[in-house]
């Protein structure tokens, strides 16, 4: 039998087996293939092991979307995040024959991924942060939330009465780290990667004002009589009750504000550009060497996708894609050629995916090969 119609004969028999229609002369011939080898009982515990099979059929999805096993997903409905047992098997056994094949093919090669190296030192960020409070005390946060609430409450009962309600605490995210704030005014705040937020514990006096660099998106309480001002580098973003996402790392040229919902006025500390309102559905690009600003239309959605767990590239080179993803998935970069890093790329990727699912959908999709060397991923045309 070739490997080939072989590969597919197994993998209808393991079909069978996981939906109870195999019959006793077929389930002798798969127990006879398991047998064979080492390597068969490999294949065959891997491609029944239900873990694993979610695993690969979402990298599966995510390498080869336009199959059309796609609409038969569809019509069963699956939740990928939260499949019952009895779905999967049931996904898996209608999935299976053309999942298998690939996997196959995969699993000769060594490696899932014969496009990019073994990438087990690179993963997607989590929730995580270092708060400075204002006695100088630091606080490692986690998703854990009521930790995180106990920590907070423990180290304020034991210093507040030597610690200035005024001071200043400092919420960091490292890179490959984001988190989300509820401030004392009910303002929340969702800090990405590589980020910084500066505020104080209480809001007192006439105004509500925080600092950030980084990344962070906001959703203001309203408060009509004392405005939220947000300073990034020498720009002040004053609001008074709305969401918007300010984007002011250092590393980069300009600032950009972009409004969601409500309005929010910008002006240069230091500049003599006159105050600039912005309307929902605006983004306001703040050049920080000439202290100037420019408003254009975009896609708040795009902007703000990160929040909502998928990075969206619309028109974006590669370098500065790239860029983006070394903050969240921690990595340093080098393109091998500029005609690469000046790319131009449009897709999305969901922003937990393990970064071996990342260089496949560059490969499969950009035409576009990262590999990794140490800490490094080198970044060339296929």
């Amino acid at each position: 039998m070739e490997l080939n119609h072989e590969h597919d004969f197994i993998s209808r028999l393991i079909c069978k087996e996981l939906t109870g229609t195999i019959t006793a002369d077929e389930q002798q011939m798969l127990d006879e293939w398991r047998e064979r080898n080492s390597y068969n009982e490999t294949v065959y515990r891997r491609l029944t092991d239900i873990k694993r099979l979610q695993i690969e059929y979402h990298r599966y999805r995510l390498t080869d979307p336009a199959r059309p096993l796609a609409e038969m997903k569809k019509r069963l409905r699956i939740n990928e995040r939260r499949w019952p047992r009895h779905a999967v098997a049931a996904a898996i056994a209608m999935l299976l024959v053309g999942l298998s094949a690939w996997f196959f093919q995969q699993y000769q090669m060594g490696s899932v991924y014969k496009n990019s190296v073994a990438i087990t030192e690179i993963s997607a960020g989590s929730t995580k942060a270092l708060l400075t409070l204002a006695n100088g005390e630091t606080l490692e946060l986690s998703d854990n939330i009521q930790k995180n609430q106990k920590l907070i409450a423990d180290t304020k009962s034991a210093s507040i009465v030597a610690t200035p309600r005024i001071a200043e605490q400092v919420l960091t995210t490292p890179r490959g780290g984001e988190f989300r704030i509820t401030l004392e005014d009910g303002t929340e705040v969702w800090l990405n990667a590589a980020s910084r937020l500066s505020y104080p514990e209480t809001f007192d006096g006439q105004q509500r004002r925080v600092t950030l660099e980084g990344e962070a998106y906001f959703k203001v309480a309203k408060d009509s009589i004392k405005p939220f001002v947000v300073v990034s580098g020498n720009q002040e973003v004053r609001v008074y009750g709305t969401e918007f996402n300010v984007c002011a790392y250092s590393d980069e040229k300009d600032i950009r504000t972009t409004l969601v919902e409500g309005s929010i006025s910008l002006r240069p500390i230091n500049g003599n550009q006159s105050e600039l309102m912005l309307t929902p559905g605006k983004q306001a690009i703040f050049d920080k060497e000439d202290e100037t600003a420019r408003v254009v239309s975009v896609d708040t959605e795009v902007i703000t996708s990160w929040r909502t767990g998928v990075f969206v590239f619309e028109g974006q080179t590669m370098e500065q894609i790239i860029h983006a993803l070394s903050r969240w998935y921690d990595f340093e970069y080098e393109f091998r050629d500029t005609a690469t890093a000046q790319t131009i790329f449009m897709g999305s990727i969901p922003k937990y995916s393990s970064f071996d699912e990342v260089c496949d959908i560059f490969h499969k999709l950009g035409g576009v090969s990262l590999r990794q060397e140490g800490h490094k991923v080198i970044i060339a045309a296929n």
